[in-house]
């Protein structure tokens, strides 16, 4: 038994070293944030807004129009400050991992968010994966509004992001993302808007919360926003296209149109430097579907097939193109060309990236646009060519 006591003493001598629980946090001491928002105040004060679930009511129907959170602000000299402060509007403090949504007004971002968004990378609570959204209005003002399909909006929000890549019309952005692009020494942020939109229904005006447009970044002040269409040039150039409809019109009849649904895409950049002059090629490969026509004809005839493919060709084109352009007037690499310059010429990268507000206008931007219609559908022919072929088969 001798040659045992060594390890009872071991054993002993670990568990004299174990703390328990020292930092366990007990959940009704916690108010759990869903979403945060952040504002600038008249004064240059720091306005902060979080979403905070009610435990109690998120299975059921609360006192705010069946609502399980609760909307608390306050005010600081810094964001972290403001986050303190809201200890004197509730008694429980603010607890950040379960928050996925930040949403910064656009006025706020139009100062300048660098400073607004060193807590968030510092801090050890927040989420890097949170989605982030720029507000078009006050982010307050998001953070209050209603979701229909859900009874906590933040998750509304959150989920939202994810189903918006189907139509490809938006960027999914992260905290980050958007804080790599901050560090970027040539390229600029995009990042993906929300605001309140008014909706009648049954005689009663309600406020719901959605997507829309995209806001461009030049360092860290908001300039602008592109539209849809020019949200999608730009998520081509970058690789970003997941799904959606491309709608072009009918080769047989031109008043009808004809969706073709995208379904895989690639894309490569080649840039290039001859005779001091910067250029890149933006090499797409599309394949897609026939997933609708208005037009009565027949589009799966060879020849109209591939005249439907060189239309979806020229659709790709048009989308990338409006956003290059306005991209290159704003002066804003929203496309990341600085990094595929630096990756294949690391030598000149040095003094490409001094004069790179000089550069990224004048670059040659060549475009080879590649794309394949493979299926139809269950269906090779419209509806009412079927059903008069079946007529005439019955006589």
């Amino acid at each position: 038994m001798k040659k045992y006591i060594p390890i009872y003493i071991i054993c002993i001598l670990l568990s004299s070293l174990l703390t328990g629980c020292w930092n366990r946090k007990e959940i009704n001491t916690l108010a759990i944030v869903q979403a945060f928002g952040i504002d600038r105040t008249d004064d240059d004060q720091v306005n902060i807004s979080a979403q905070i679930l009610k435990p109690s009511q998120s299975s059921g129907d609360s006192e705010n129009g069946g609502q399980g959170v609760w909307v608390v602000s306050s005010t600081g000299e810094t964001v972290f400050d403001a986050i303190r402060n809201a200890s004197f509007k509730t008694d429980r403090k603010l607890f950040f991992p379960h928050n996925k949504v930040i949403i910064i007004g656009e006025d706020t971002a139009k100062t300048g968010i660098t400073p607004l968004v060193d807590f968030l990378r510092r801090d050890h609570e927040v989420d890097k994966l949170s989605y982030v959204f720029i507000a078009k209005g006050t982010a307050k003002d998001i953070l209050i509004g209603e979701h229909e399909q859900e009874k906590i909006p933040g998750k509304a929000i959150e989920g939202l992001s994810k189903t918006s890549i189907i139509a490809s019309h938006l960027p999914k952005r992260e905290l980050k993302d958007l804080l790599s692009s901050l560090g970027s020494k040539t390229g600029s942020a995009v990042v993906p808007g929300i605001e309140i939109q008014k909706k009648n229904e049954n005689g009663a005006s309600k406020e719901v919360v959605v997507l829309d447009n995209t806001a461009i970044f030049k360092k860290d002040k908001i300039i602008g926003w592109f539209d849809h269409t020019e949200t999608r040039g730009l998520l081509w150039v970058l690789g970003e296209i997941k799904s959606g409809i491309i709608v072009v019109k009918s080769p047989e009849e031109e008043a009808k149109n004809v969706s073709l649904e995208i379904i895989r895409t690639s894309t490569q950049l080649k840039p290039q430097i001859t005779d001091g002059k910067l250029s890149i090629t933006v090499e797409i490969e599309e394949e897609g579907n026939l997933a609708e026509q208005f037009s009565e004809m027949n589009l799966t005839r060879p020849d109209t097939f591939a005249e439907l493919e060189r239309r979806q060709i020229a659709a790709i084109e048009e989308e990338i193109n409006v956003a290059i352009t306005k991209a290159q007037a704003w002066n804003v690499d929203i496309f990341k060309f600085g990094e595929e310059f630096h990756q294949k010429y690391p030598q000149e990268w040095p003094d490409l990236k001094k004069n790179w507000e000089e550069e990224f206008p004048k670059i040659k931007v060549n475009l080879e646009v590649i794309a394949h219609l493979s299926r139809v559908g269950l269906s090779t022919t419209p509806v009412k060519i079927e059903e008069s072929e079946k007529i005439e088969g019955g006589r």
